[in-house]
């Protein structure tokens, strides 16, 4: 028999009856957010630039524009890395320019809704970010896409294919 006054005892039973207790969440996939394809990619992009090493933390992605891969050192000292989300460019040129944060190096910045590398550079004391070309399968189209894009260029090789000895279409 517990010590708890009986006044705790009926509110806390009444509590439960009304918000009965949740089934523990197990493993980290059903916590974390529900990421877009182009947000998966972005995380792709990250792991492959990061060689094999895990990413520690996932901030603010969802959503947003670009991704910025960073490597951070604990209060402890070791080192290990992060993706951030940045909601625009502006965010992201404050973001990686040299010495704004201490401790952090960015390695690498990644435009998630066009699936694209940024590469940065810093002439004459501004810095300069420059989109890369696409990944394949940054951008996946949906069936209906997929369907209409292959009928345009069914359509486009009937017109455009050369004509036999006899005149007639091969």
């Amino acid at each position: 028999m517990s010590q708890e006054p009986e006044y705790l005892q009926r509110l806390r039973r009444a509590q439960q009856e009304r918000n009965p207790p949740k089934p523990p969440v197990s493993g980290r996939a059903e916590a974390a957010p529900q990421y877009s394809l182009q947000e998966h990619e972005a995380l792709r992009w990250a792991r492959g630039l990061a060689g094999g090493t895990e990413l520690r933390s996932i901030r603010n992605l969802a959503g947003a524009r670009f991704a910025v891969l960073v490597r951070l050192q604990s209060a402890s000292g070791t080192r290990f890395l992060s993706v951030d989300g940045i909601p625009t460019r502006e965010a992201l040129r404050e973001r990686v320019k040299p010495g704004a944060t201490v401790g952090e190096e960015v390695l690498g910045a990644y435009e998630v809704k066009g699936g694209r590398p940024v590469s940065i550079a810093i002439e004459e004391g501004q810095v300069v970010l420059k989109i890369g070309t696409p990944r394949p399968g940054a951008n996946p189209l949906s069936p209906e896409q997929m369907l209409r894009k292959a009928e345009a260029e069914a359509e486009h090789r009937a017109k455009t294919r050369t004509r036999g000895r006899d005149g007639e279409r091969r």
